[in-house]
């Protein structure tokens, strides 16, 4: 795999594209449960929102940083440089969460940004002492909100797990391709994304 590649591949799967993801696929491959309890409006209207508060701003905010040289990259691959950017996208997390709460949201997409806020938490701590991938932790993450999903709803997601499993092998190959981590701090960063998520459906945290 090519430098190039590997940067597009590390762009695309960006984690903070991750809840926007999780969203469109929870949609498109669980139709059958949430066409019965969201509807189409609806559905656009948690899609914009979680797109608007879990992307663009923090990746305007990731710009200013950038700007204003609080960070050297915009993928803030520096461990030390991370602490600012983890705890202010929490923050827009924490908001998208209560915002779509007020309205009354669907208990499943609770369930997900709760799992994801907890997993940015759980990543930022270990991210003081040692840095681990915040990709591996995205697509982890999303893996366990499938898999604890499928548990609490009895629905296939066979397809949906096999293909994040493919996704996180290319993506994990390509962060060691540009040496931004070591297999280690992608593996501790799925596993970590994993068993926060599946926890969160397994035991009602959100």
């Amino acid at each position: 795999m090519s430098q190039k590649i590997a940067k597009f591949i590390s762009v695309l799967f960006h984690p903070l594209i991750m809840p926007t993801y999780g969203v469109l696929l929870l949609f498109n491959f669980v139709d059958a449960y949430f066409v019965y309890t969201i509807n189409e409006t609806a559905r656009t209207f948690i899609l914009s929102i979680v797109f608007l508060n879990t992307f663009l701003l923090p990746v305007g905010l990731i710009l200013y940083l950038l700007r204003t040289k609080r960070i050297t990259d915009i993928q803030v691959t520096n461990r030390e440089e991370r602490w600012l950017p983890i705890i202010l996208t929490t923050l827009f997390y924490v908001t998208t969460y209560y915002l779509l709460d007020e309205f009354g949201m669907n208990r499943i997409v609770m369930l997900m940004l709760g799992a994801g806020i907890l997993s940015i938490i759980a990543a930022f701590f270990i991210n003081l002492v040692w840095k681990i991938s915040m990709h591996m932790v995205g697509l982890g993450g999303l893996a366990g909100v499938f898999y604890g999903m499928a548990q609490m709803l009895n629905v296939p997601v066979v397809l949906v797990l096999l293909a994040l499993i493919l996704i996180g092998g290319i993506v994990g190959y390509a962060r060691l391709v540009l040496k931004q981590h070591t297999l280690n701090q992608l593996l501790v960063g799925a596993v970590l994304g994993f068993v926060v998520s599946y926890l969160v459906f397994e035991f009602g945290v959100g």
